[in-house]
């Protein structure tokens, strides 16, 4: 388990860099280098309470699978990671910090979204593609380019098994409550009802000129 300060949504990309030596200990232990570049999988969770680095934070229990290419790796064990969010967990039981965080988890299903969800998710695309070209427009920029690169993200295959709500939280849901916020809302309407709030935010902090 790695508990860190921000959530990880399924579909959405983490970078990482591995310095303390109990991470690098789970790097050692779990490392498939079968396959070029090697690979790891590993739980991420938000830490509600403390920091990152030392231990005794006091975790989330909801998270995220997240599966993880080593991109660099050093002699004494340091690393750079890329992180992709598959599917969220529950702990069941945390264990004991030895030698790094371990629990035992369940997975927690998904539910399909329904027509109905996903005509919801469409009309709140529409208005981060309206908000997108306000923004930039304003700033005397072509918002044609960004528009076209954020259906090329949509259209990735490698989250192509992912909830299309989870894939639009990825690419839009920045802040680490609303990210467990998602992750812990079990029924698509109640994932989109989190990204209505998201997207409201957003659209309140471009009319008073501070996004």
């Amino acid at each position: 388990m790695f508990p860190l300060g921000t959530a990880l949504v399924p579909g959405a990309e983490l970078p990482l860099r591995v310095f303390e030596p109990r991470y690098r200990q789970m790097l050692t232990d779990h490392l498939d280098d079968s396959d070029e570049p090697p690979r790891v999988r590993f739980g991420v969770v938000l830490i509600s309470r403390g920091f990152e680095v030392g231990g005794g934070e006091v975790r989330c229990d909801v998270g995220t699978i997240a599966d993880a290419e080593i991109t660099g790796r050093l002699p004494d064990g340091r690393a750079a990671l890329r992180c992709t969010g598959r599917q969220r967990f529950r702990v069941v039981e945390w264990l004991a910090d030895d030698p790094y965080p371990r629990a035992r988890v369940e997975a927690l299903p998904e539910r399909a979204p329904s027509p109905e969800h996903l005509a919801r998710l469409d009309a709140l695309d529409g208005r981060l593609h309206s908000l997108m070209r306000r923004r930039l427009e304003a700033a005397g920029e072509d918002p044609g380019p960004v528009i076209a690169a954020l259906s090329v993200i949509d259209a990735d295959p490698a989250t192509a098994d992912i909830s299309p709500i989870h894939r639009w939280a990825a690419r839009v849901v920045s802040q680490p409550h609303d990210q467990q916020r998602i992750l812990e809302s079990d029924d698509p309407a109640a994932q989109l009802d989190v990204l209505d709030d998201v997207m409201a935010g957003m659209e309140a902090r471009a009319a008073f000129g501070s996004i």
